[in-house]
């Protein structure tokens, strides 16, 4: 016998030839430098980048199979490779790479694909990126915001990087997400806002505390947003919101009034 002194690659080698190509293609997109299985969001973070992998990849992004070439921008832009950028543009430009499913949510199913592409683009930024091109493709993403799901890594990625010259941008997808009823997506964006105008953060708070109690629960951004609103009356309403029933409401207003006493 020998299948059991194979590997699963070596095995699946044995007994497809066409096998080669889907390994060459797994060891690009889910192995560190070691050849170890580490996942292809290790892979996004390895620094520094694997230079000899680029031409692969760079080819990966006109696979005829979407998904491959999916992976591929997602390494490319991480590792802060303009070609990458350019593959990314091209795919939030188009008319709905939503349907593909290549990231579905955990509880909801819908596909966060547009959530995952932010992401790498802040890690194109921490690889010392084109700051103006992250600024245009932040700005598109955030037109697309109203219109597709995100879950929180735009949010995140913005929290980190912060351009104030988008405030316009973020403030319009806040106002078209509560108007389409997506509250909690809308309250996403709370923190960012605040962040870059505290005062605009106040009075976007107005907006949303009076939201019924949902799950997820708006009240857990507005929580954190109040942070970037140093004054008594946002303490006030975080101690309110400490005292909440809802784990995730409690602990965000517990790291704001922490944030605020440092």
């Amino acid at each position: 016998m020998v299948f059991p002194y194979l590997g699963l690659v070596q095995f699946l080698r044995f007994c497809f030839p066409w096998f080669s190509y889907f390994g060459l293609s797994y060891r690009l997109l889910y192995t560190d430098e070691f050849g170890d299985e580490v996942g292809l969001d290790e892979v996004q973070l390895l620094d520094p980048p694997l230079e000899e992998r680029v031409p692969a990849l760079t080819e990966m992004l006109e696979s005829p199979d979407p998904y491959l070439s999916y992976q591929a921008v997602l390494i490319l832009v991480a590792w802060g490779k303009d070609i990458g950028l350019n593959k990314l543009e091209e795919l939030i430009e188009r008319t709905d790479i939503s349907s593909f499913g290549f990231s579905p949510n955990r509880i909801t199913g819908e596909d966060n694909i547009y959530d995952e592409l932010s992401y790498s683009v802040h890690l194109y930024g921490l690889s010392e990126g084109d700051k103006g091109r992250m600024l245009r493709v932040f700005e598109k993403l955030l037109a697309l915001y109203p219109n597709h799901f995100f879950e929180s890594k735009l949010k995140h990625a913005l929290l980190k990087n912060k351009f104030s010259v988008l405030l316009p941008a973020i403030e319009s997808a806040i106002n078209q997400s509560f108007e389409k009823g997506l509250y909690y997506q809308s309250s996403q964006l709370l923190p960012v806002l605040a962040q870059l105008d505290s005062d605009k953060g106040w009075q976007y708070v107005q907006k949303f505390k009076g939201l019924s109690v949902s799950t997820p629960d708006p009240a857990a951004n507005i929580a954190e947003a109040l942070k970037f609103c140093p004054t008594e009356e946002s303490q006030t309403l975080l101690y309110q919101y400490e005292q909440s029933i809802s784990p995730g409401v409690a602990e965000a207003a517990k790291n704001s009034l922490q944030y605020l006493a440092s």
